[in-house]
């Protein structure tokens, strides 16, 4: 008789059981069969029930992170807390030698960001990711491979949008501190445009791939918004080193559902990516006219790509197998949404430097500027959107 051994597993801990950790958890416990799921944390009040309610009872649950990175038994950790709590959360998974996945973004200024990929540099012997997911949608994937095959002829120009659904609810309060619509929401969005349009070809300087981004924004349900330099809707234009151009439409105001979209410009054709953000193929009549169900959100329009994105994390720690998106991915998509993000607060447009950093100028009410940054200054995260003034809300 021939005993088969199980195949090694990937100890991990999960940090953060809310909107998207919740999702993560249920994933780790039933559809990732190379990670044991062996450790949740949370501080927030309620986590623990919520742990013993929804959790297995082989997941050991922590209120304090440090705790359980050092006495968990975890290899590996995935970080899907608040946004603020990232980079530190990422630096201490590192420095005690663990392997890290983190939600996006590290961070929301471009000095913390730079100083955590280095950091991660600094550990090659460690895996460290930010899954960017449409990297992980089949969609994409297929659409990626017909570019690279040349059946779209010259790709020069990518366009996105991802608008929410509007909602009433409150539950949307974490907005204050998210960076921003382009940090929080279009990270992903400027991604697709650097996977499509080989951002690194024809480059005399490699370090700058972009020239300049501008964008511009509305408060046209949740006006609130405005006093925290934020938008309900952005538009955002990147004009490209290598002269391609993509252009993405954010949004949180769509009354049907969760809606997002790809079209990339190709010299032979055209590919149009989630052109009918519906749950499903189901075509209803009645007397209410044709129409699909909506999906209500990203998780349910994007469902497979939170499997697929640990599952490449797991076999890159176990067996060394390439991962989709690296440090520098993350570190560029995120210049250029602080950048736009920047651009919309200030009404101008930001200009890259030749060390490829966004020179960010603040200005202010009067209009005068008080000198570039180099793409260091750090925005609070409720800075005026007319004035650049701070009322004491800072994100790391």
């Amino acid at each position: 008789m021939t005993v088969t051994s199980s195949p090694r597993q990937l100890k991990l801990a999960l940090f953060g059981l809310g909107r998207l950790g919740a999702i993560r958890a249920r994933i780790l416990a039933s559809q990732q069969p190379l990670i044991d799921f062996i450790a949740a944390c949370d501080t927030k009040p309620g986590a623990a029930e919520w742990a013993v309610a929804n959790l297995p009872p082989s997941v050991r649950f922590y209120d304090d992170p440090e705790d359980c990175m050092r006495h968990s038994g975890a290899e590996a950790i995935l970080i899907s807390t608040a946004t603020a709590t990232h980079a530190p959360l990422i630096c201490l998974g590192l420095d005690l030698g663990l392997h890290v996945m983190c939600e996006k973004p590290i961070a929301v200024d471009v000095l913390t960001t730079q100083e955590v990929v280095q950091k991660a540099k600094s550990n090659p012997q460690l895996k460290f990711l930010v899954p960017f997911t449409r990297r992980y949608d089949d969609s994409y994937r297929a659409a990626k491979l017909l570019a690279e095959k040349g059946s779209l002829g010259e790709v020069h120009a990518v366009e996105t949008h991802c608008i929410d659904k509007q909602d009433p609810t409150g539950n949307n309060l974490f907005l204050v501190i998210s960076g921003g619509i382009f940090v929080d929401m279009g990270i992903h969005d400027i991604d697709v445009g650097r996977y499509f349009l080989d951002v690194k070809s024809g480059l005399t300087n490699p370090k700058r791939q972009v020239n300049r981004v501008v964008a511009m924004g509305q408060q046209v349900v949740y006006g609130d918004l405005a006093e925290y330099g934020d938008a309900d809707n952005g538009w955002g234009l990147v004009e490209f080193a290598n002269g391609k151009i993509m252009t993405t439409h954010l949004g949180r105001t769509t009354t049907n559902g969760y809606e997002a979209g790809t079209r990339v410009h190709g010299t032979k054709g055209h590919a149009l990516i989630g052109a009918n953000s519906t749950i499903n193929r189901v075509e209803i009549r009645d007397q209410y006219g044709v129409r699909n169900a909506s999906a209500p959100d990203a998780f349910s329009l994007y469902d497979k790509t939170f499997i697929n994105d640990l599952d490449e994390f797991a076999r890159a720690v176990l067996y060394d197998a390439p991962m989709s998106c690296t440090p520098e991915d993350a570190f560029e998509a995120a210049k250029i949404v602080i950048a736009l993000q920047h651009s919309f607060r200030t009404g101008q447009p930001v200009y890259f430097s030749e060390d490829g950093l966004p020179l960010l100028e603040t200005t202010k009410a009067n209009g005068e500027t008080n000198g570039t940054a180099n793409g260091l200054v750090t925005y609070t995260a409720n800075e005026s959107a007319n004035g650049g003034h701070s009322t004491g809300l800072k994100a790391i």
